[in-house]
């Protein structure tokens, strides 16, 4: 406990160290190692923010984590900055945490979150990976269309946040650029519209969007798996993670009020998202050290 204790007080610090660029797989990274050198990795996926992996707090993350003796990266995975999910997404996160380590734990917050899952569902990382600690994340990726051009998520309104509409229009149209039906659906704002223009699309649109959705995906998950979310995200209702827990195999969902989003805060529940915290890293320490990062030829 007091290692995942000295993680999440070094995400409200300020200052950052020993984090360094890199590229993994061809993919450019941001990480830090411990000052033995060596040890297990941990693969941050970073929420979809218009500075990346030079987002404030994804530095402070990774060194506290070299802290508590992890090699940690975190990737700038294709599209995440404009919120995009599509499968050039996740197969770069494959590839960088195959390329990390021999054995890995994936810690993911927001799209990042899903994504986490999706990596830990693919057949050549699945044995692989050690943990999987997502936050806030999102099951579905037809429901989340649902919510970002209607504004309902199922029968009921949710205020979601104005980015998320642009996410999930882009995704849609990034994975699917030839289907005549996407442009139509993502400018329909009526909800009982929904379902009709959802179903005029392409099927390998819609096997894509049930393929690019973690919840079809989460079976497939060997390790164990960590959610936590707030009961009023302002992006991904709590049911998302809820749905995930039902379809996964180990599964453990944290409902607190101590999130903004993915972001700790001072707030009761705090010392729930620690244990989670504490839980994931304990299972990551398990693993075989690795002595470096292991930069790609690229």
């Amino acid at each position: 406990m007091i290692r995942a204790l000295s993680v999440l007080a070094a995400t409200f610090r300020v200052a950052a160290q020993d984090c360094e660029r890199t590229s993994i797989a061809g993919v450019d990274a941001l990480a830090a190692r411990p000052r033995t050198g060596s040890g297990p990795v941990v693969v941050y996926a970073n929420a979809a923010t218009p500075l990346g992996i030079e987002q404030p707090g994804v530095d402070r993350l990774l060194s506290a984590l070299a802290g508590a003796g992890f090699v940690a990266i975190a990737p700038e995975l294709p599209h995440v900055r404009l919120g995009e999910v599509t499968p050039e997404t996740i197969d770069s996160l494959v590839d960088v945490a195959r390329s990390a380590g021999p054995r890995v734990a994936l810690i993911g917050a927001s799209t990042g979150a899903g994504l986490a899952i999706l990596a830990a569902a693919d057949p050549s990382l699945a044995h692989r990976v050690t943990a999987v600690a997502a936050i806030a994340p999102f099951a579905s990726l037809r429901n989340v269309l649902e919510l970002a051009t209607t504004g309902f998520y199922g029968d009921r309104p949710y205020p979601a946040a104005p980015l998320l509409s642009r996410a999930a229009a882009r995704s849609l149209a990034a994975s699917a650029p030839d289907d005549s039906a996407v442009p139509t659906l993502l400018a329909n704002r009526e909800h009982a519209r929904f379902d009709e223009l959802y179903a005029a699309l392409a099927p390998e649109t819609r096997a894509l969007v049930e393929d690019l959705s973690p919840l079809s995906q989460i079976g497939r998950v060997a390790a164990p798996i960590e959610l936590a979310s707030s009961a009023s995200d302002p992006f991904f209702p709590v049911e998302e993670s809820l749905a995930l827990a039902d379809a996964g195999r180990d599964v453990r969902v944290t409902v607190t009020p101590a999130l903004l989003h993915v972001k700790p805060c001072l707030r009761p529940g705090l010392v729930r998202i620690m244990t989670l915290l504490d839980r994931t890293l304990a299972r990551a320490s398990h693993a075989e050290p690795v002595p470096a990062l292991r930069p790609s030829v690229a």
